[in-house]
């Protein structure tokens, strides 16, 4: 059955001290015992991302693996309409900055040294980036009207923040080829079909089903579960993760210089079909 039921709640809302007392422009903060919960909170931006958001999260992140008191993470969007609808294209087509810290996307999609489980809570669009930061993830679960997918390819882009990657590693690679040169829309319970959610929520569930789900790992061994990600991590660097994402720099960096990467962030904000030229 992939719907978690409700289970016993082990850690409750604490007093906000250390990280959680925190404040942050663009990423809410809350601490409940071991788990840290972080709130994307540009929900009128459809909690898109830009450079000082990538920042933000990264010192969180930074943070959040120094703490010893801090066993779990949950990073989910504000408001009932998008988990993160990726990079703010916008911000973009204005020529605002595109620094990225070393971490990169959401200062989390190139940490390859995590060793304390994420869990994505997926409440609504899941697109790009978003999607990209629930691959990253360790753990996802996402409601019924959450919907996914890799368009950068209708933008004139390409999922630069290790989407082609991880998604091929997950699902395969002709699964993968379809979704990211399609750059086609999938809803949860293709995502839970393909692995890329473990299981589905109700609507406005999401929170709740992961915080379960964070429970069910509090029961376990924080010492076993860091050890675990370890292995995995080791697993990921035989397998070359890092060095495939290394190599978007000159690729991304050839694309950013084509007619068709101007056209294609233009025509977004501009709300218009783009003109491709091929060059």
């Amino acid at each position: 059955m992939n719907f978690i039921e409700p289970g016993n709640r082990l850690c409750e809302a604490a007093p906000a001290d250390g990280l959680a007392a925190r404040r942050f422009e663009n990423v809410l903060l809350e601490r409940r015992g071991p788990v840290l919960e972080v709130t994307l909170n540009r929900p009128e931006a459809m909690n898109a991302l830009y450079s000082a958001v990538h920042f933000e999260l990264h010192e969180i992140w930074d943070a959040f693996e120094r703490d010893p008191g801090l066993w779990v993470a949950i990073v989910t969007g504000a408001g009932e309409r998008a988990f993160c609808s990726g990079n703010d294209l916008k911000v973009t087509a204005k020529g605002g900055d595109l620094t990225m810290p070393p971490t990169g996307f959401a200062g989390l999609c190139e940490r390859f040294d995590r060793t304390k489980p994420v869990i994505a809570a997926v409440n609504g669009i899941a697109m790009g980036g978003g999607l990209e930061i629930v691959l990253a993830c360790d753990l996802a679960v996402a409601e019924d009207q959450a919907r996914f997918a890799l368009p950068e390819v209708r933008v004139g882009l390409y999922a630069a923040a290790g989407g082609v990657q991880r998604l091929t590693r997950q699902i395969g690679r002709k699964a993968a080829m379809e979704l990211i040169l399609t750059g086609r829309h999938f809803d949860t319970a293709e995502a839970v079909e393909l692995g890329i959610v473990n299981a589905r929520a109700d609507t406005g569930g999401a929170l709740a089903a992961a915080r379960d789900l964070a429970d069910r790992l509090l029961q376990n061994s924080p010492s076993a579960i860091r050890a675990s990600k370890e292995a995995l991590n080791k697993l990921e660097e035989l397998e070359s993760l890092q060095a495939a994402l290394a190599a978007n720099g000159r690729i991304f960096g050839r694309l950013m210089r084509t007619r068709d990467f101007r056209e294609g962030v233009a025509a977004f904000a501009e709300k218009r079909q783009p003109e491709w030229s091929g060059s």
